[in-house]
């Protein structure tokens, strides 16, 4: 028997004869599609869907002409089933997203969003349908994100406000709308553009209200009252959290949003608790000793729930017992994750996480951060432990179909969560460890490779052996299917594996045991396979039937997978024994280096990130690297348009030429181009215009334009406590460098508020500050490449004169002298005579008083020369990384040595610096001057004579005995040495030799494990 060419439904709706008829062939349509998608195939192939646009547009007009009326009229209800229809045909998949766009069924859709003049039944629906196209679409292989750009115009942005911002008292069906609207944002609200319109429509805010309500019958202090449904707070939260994610100004909007400062501020008159609200949680104690610091250290958290805390006993070492309180807005987050389930518990820690990183960023000025780590350790990080747990231990084939969607949901995103609260805290990645998570990742990677097979086999159908004959009619746009995509149970894996390596990668950031255990587990040949592109697509294979077999062994993975599996690798290939075991054994070096030419770009860059660390020194792999053109690869994606890609590939180059023989390194130069590293370490020039947000201090601590202001926050910096009454002084005035506010002074007026506000969005919104903030770390990256193209074992000199002569001398030494001299200052007189005349005058009393000391702080006696302004200097950074390729410039021949001193006007610009109040410009300049009075042999003893003259001249020698005294042991021991060496040098005995003439190599940089990105050093991964 065969099928009709046409379905009396669809004959009805191309022709209609009255609204009646054609509501119930409307209803009969939607009856029968429903979970029959050859049928749903069979409609959109003979025109439904411009037959769906065309009710959907015409009863809109009608609708704006005044034909409203109490109820659902014929009309309203012709276009709440057309809508039905839609959402229904958008379940069906990825394939019916092209003829539904094609149809124009999405605009009418949008224009329905008006509370004011659409049904509250109908308008539920829409958002619905809205949802379902979302999904259907996410699952495609090429129109991911085929809706968003629909939904992200400002007329919609300001519908889904007025959705959201229906007043009170609301019926059941408007908080159905809000969390339907609240929902969508949720999964569509990825980009930076999508927030900054929402946050401008003024949606943070209006959830932020919603939340609030729901909040405020959990208040203490005030008892239970009307508010919201809680059943919506998770769609409220996913909302919330999906806005200010990646957005430090988003979040402090919310923070700071009217609703929020008024539930959840300080209670007055309050020392450093959160009043009532500390009820909602468990309360922590802390020990407090003066002969025994407290120390973070967690019993294990597997048997946190089974065992209380003890009570605690106070003991003669210990006198003091005082509560630990958190703030009220994150109490109350806490205390939903604790009382709530499923998603509700997801969202609330999800928020948690992003709320704790912004805190991390820009302190609130309250005195609870330091105890922020305990409460997350006991009373979050174990809550998505359970969660991940238990959502992989359920029996998902036992449920009905929404519990089992949820608990999919669930097993997705903890580990994302997880990821998200541990990231670069050694203690909340310590205290999942403690939990025995690790096991649990493993095996869900290991889980989402297993065959996945279709439950149903496809219904038989009639195939005709004459070719279907098509409805000249009917458009062909909207009538032709689009590409399967991925099946629901391959996504669900992609998701799965995804989440679970950016767990395992988030948790073995820092910690090489943990790094040895996920080994252990098992973990390398699945992190292999994760780095295997996709290739479905390439092949035409309908991924909903895949059933793996040997001869089809993977289908790869995605780009969101590629860039989870190198973040992994980059965290494990930080450890030398599992770079020179593990991951060689499992062959890394060849998937890695494959991806660097990926078509996507953010999997170029991840790829670039991993390299960096494979090709150092130490790694066994950098030589098949080197063999399968990386080099090349590397140099040509140092001129990619992309600033993330240029600055990876830049820092990969710099650990790749440290080492190489010399006629590679000439190679690396000439491939990469003298002229090209010459624009790079010029930079671009400032702005004269002093941005928004002064105040933010650089690296050493003054208080200057946010130029200085770096943002690396994987990058270690030098933590030894100081006692410098100076150094007090000079941060005092910078508020983001002051001591923690006492208790109740926190940012609670209407201008501190603003004033707050408008520091964080310059921070992160300024174009020309970002702009110069990356062309400060892509010169420093060119510095490293420099100093590590003239370190040799040998101090032979030949990389040093072939870059003197690529580069011109006096412009090299000028460009050094750029970033040593405070801005504004004159550049150095290209006239060997004056620049010598100008050293003739300079005199040690310069910078050093006879009385002047530094044995234990940067103060100076009261006759002294103040201190430089450290605010008119070039970003500390560049002045490291600068000193430091003087350092090895003066490694070299003693020819280099003179030439070095010779450079008066440089020189004289290195000499203040010996009192910069960070020791790691101030060692270097201990190491310059001991490779600078270093004599090589018998020969060099006239010369290194005179040098030692020449710096006495300068005043290094008042330098270097001021740097003698110095807090730091280090710079004091290598100053001593040089003090030493200068003394015999000066009296006429030059038979010492200073062991500062050896090889010196910047610590965590290009060698050792501080060239790996987060590994030691002063230099860690991004």
């Amino acid at each position: 028997m065969g099928r009709s060419t046409m379905p009396p439904a669809l004959l009805e709706l191309s022709n209609p004869s009255t609204p009646e008829a054609q509501l119930t062939a409307l209803r009969n349509l939607k009856n029968d599609i429903v979970g029959h998608e050859q049928r749903k195939e069979h409609a959109v192939e003979h025109g439904v869907v411009k037959a769906l646009a065309l009710l959907l547009r015409t009863n809109t007009a009608k609708r704006r002409r005044g034909a409203h009326v109490s109820g659902l009229p014929v009309e309203d209800e012709l276009r709440f089933q057309a809508t039905l229809v839609v959402g229904s045909l958008a379940i069906g998949g990825p394939a019916f997203i092209p003829p539904l766009l094609a149809g124009q069924v999405v605009p009418p859709l949008l224009e329905a969003l008006a509370p004011a003049e659409t049904p509250p039944q109908l308008l539920a629906a829409t958002l619905r349908a809205l949802d379902q196209l979302v999904d259907a679409a996410a699952r495609g292989t090429g129109d991911e994100d085929a809706i968003t750009p629909h939904l992200y115009t400002r007329p919609v942005a300001a519908r889904l406000a007025e959705i959201l911002a229906q007043p009170a008292p609301a019926s059941r069906l408007v908080h159905q709308q809000r969390s339907l609207a609240a929902r969508l944002i949720a999964k569509t609200c990825r980009e930076q553009a999508h927030r900054k319109l929402l946050l401008d429509q003024g949606v943070l805010d209006l959830l932020a209200a919603h939340m609030a309500a729901i909040a405020a019958a959990d208040d203490p202090s005030k008892g239970k009252k009307h508010a919201e449904p809680s059943i919506h707070l998770a769609d409220l939260l996913d909302a919330i959290s999906a806005i200010v994610k990646d957005s430090h100004y988003n979040t402090a909007r919310f923070v700071y949003s009217p609703h929020i400062q008024s539930l959840f501020a300080w209670p007055k008159g309050t020392s450093g608790t959160g009043g009532s609200w500390d009820r909602l949680i468990p309360r922590l104690q802390t020990l407090q000793s003066k002969s025994d610091p407290y120390t973070k250290s967690w019993p294990a958290l597997g048997s946190f729930a089974e065992n209380p805390m003890p009570p605690i006993q106070a003991s003669s070492s210990r006198s003091a017992v005082s509560d630990e309180s958190e703030t009220p807005l994150f109490t109350w987050l806490m205390f939903a994750a604790r009382r709530g389930e499923g998603r509700e518990r997801l969202a609330a820690c999800w928020l948690l996480a992003l709320l704790k990183k912004f805190g991390e960023r820009w302190s609130l000025g309250d005195p609870t951060k330091p105890t922020r780590e305990r409460h997350f350790s006991y009373l979050v990080v174990p809550l998505v432990v359970k969660m991940i747990e238990e959502a992989n231990a359920e029996k998902l084939n036992a449920l009905d179909p929404a519990d089992r969607e949820e608990m999919n949901l669930l097993v997705e995103r903890s580990p994302l969560v997880l990821a998200e609260l541990v990231a670069n805290n050694k203690t909340l990645q310590s205290a999942a460890v403690d939990a025995k998570i690790l096991a649990v990742l493993v095996q869900v990677l290991k889980k989402s490779f297993e065959p996945i097979t279709t439950s149903t086999k496809p219904l038989w159908q009639p195939k005709s052996s004459a070719p279907a004959v098509r409805d000249p009619l009917v458009d062909v746009a909207s009538s032709t299917m689009g590409r399967p995509g991925l099946g629901a149970d391959l996504v669900h894996a992609y998701k799965c594996r995804e989440s679970a390596l950016l767990a395992l990668a988030a948790i073995a950031d820092s910690q090489d045991p943990v790094r040895k255990t996920v080994i252990e587990m098992g973990g390398a040949p699945l992190i292999i396979d994760s780095l295997v592109p996709s290739y479905a697509a390439a092949i035409g294979v309908n991924s909903q039937s895949v059933i793996k077999s040997p001869a089809m062994p993977k289908l790869g993975n995605p780009e969101s997978v590629l860039i989870a599996a190198c973040k992994v690798t980059r965290s494990l290939s930080r450890s030398v024994s599992v770079l020179r075991t593990s991951l060689i054994d499992h062959g890394i070096a060849q998937p890695v280096f494959d991806l660097l030419t990926h078509p996507n770009l953010k999997v170029q860059i991840a790829a670039t990130e991993v390299i960096t660390n494979l090709v150092l020194e130490v790694s066994p792999m950098r030589t098949e690297i080197i063999e399968a053109g990386a080099l090349a690869t590397l140099c040509e994606h140092c001129r990619s348009a992309n600033f993330d890609l240029r600055y990876g590939s830049l820092w990969a180059l710099k650990h790749l030429c440290l080492g190489l023989p010399p006629h590679m390194r000439r190679k690396c130069l000439d491939t990469l181009g003298v002229g090209w590293l010459k624009q790079v370490l010029n930079g671009e020039p400032l702005s004269k215009a002093a941005p928004l947000g002064m105040g933010t201090p650089n690296a050493a601590g003054e208080q200057v334009d946010m130029l200085n202001a770096v943002d690396e926050p994987h990058m270690d910096l030098d933590e030894e406590p100081s006692s410098s009454e100076d150094e007090s002084s000079m941060i005092d005035g910078i508020p983001s460098l002051r001591p923690l506010p006492r208790s109740g002074s926190r940012y609670t007026s209407a201008t501190n508020i603003r004033d707050r506000l408008q520091q964080i969005k310059s921070d992160e919104q300024d174009v020309s500050l970002s702009s110069e903030r990356d062309d400060i770390r892509i010169q420093e990256q060119a510095l490293d490449f420099v100093r590590n193209f003239i370190t040799e074992d040998k101090a032979s000199g030949e990389m040093i004169d072939h870059l003197l002569n690529e580069f011109n001398r006096s412009e090299f030494f000028e460009l050094l002298d750029s970033k040593l001299r405070p801005k504004g200052a004159a550049p150095p007189s290209s006239d060997p005579a004056s620049q010598s005349t100008a050293g003739a005058g300079t005199t040690a009393s310069s910078y050093w008083s006879p009385n002047s000391s530094r044995l234990s702080s940067f103060t100076q006696s009261a006759g002294a020369t103040p201190q430089p302004n450290w605010a008119a200097y070039p970003a500390t950074d560049l002045i490291i990384a600068s000193l430091y390729i003087l350092v090895h410039l003066a490694n070299g021949r003693p020819s280099h040595r003179s030439l070095l001193i010779s450079q008066t006007s440089l020189m004289q610009h290195i000499l203040p610096l010996l009192t910069h109040p960070r020791r790691d410009v101030r060692l270097p300049c201990a190491w310059f001057v001991n490779n600078l009075v270093w004599e090589e042999d018998s020969s060099d003893a006239v010369p290194t004579r005179k040098r030692a003259q020449q710096l006495r001249a300068l005043g290094f020698e008042e330098g270097v005995r001021a740097l003698s005294r110095d807090i730091d042991l280090d710079v004091r021991e290598r100053a001593r040495t040089a003090v030493e060496q200068l003394g015999k040098l000066l009296s006429g005995d030059s038979r010492y030799t200073s062991p500062g003439g050896n090889t010196v190599v910047r610590e965590g940089i290009g060698s050792g494990l501080g060239g790996f990105r987060g590994l030691g050093g002063s230099h860690q991964g991004r």
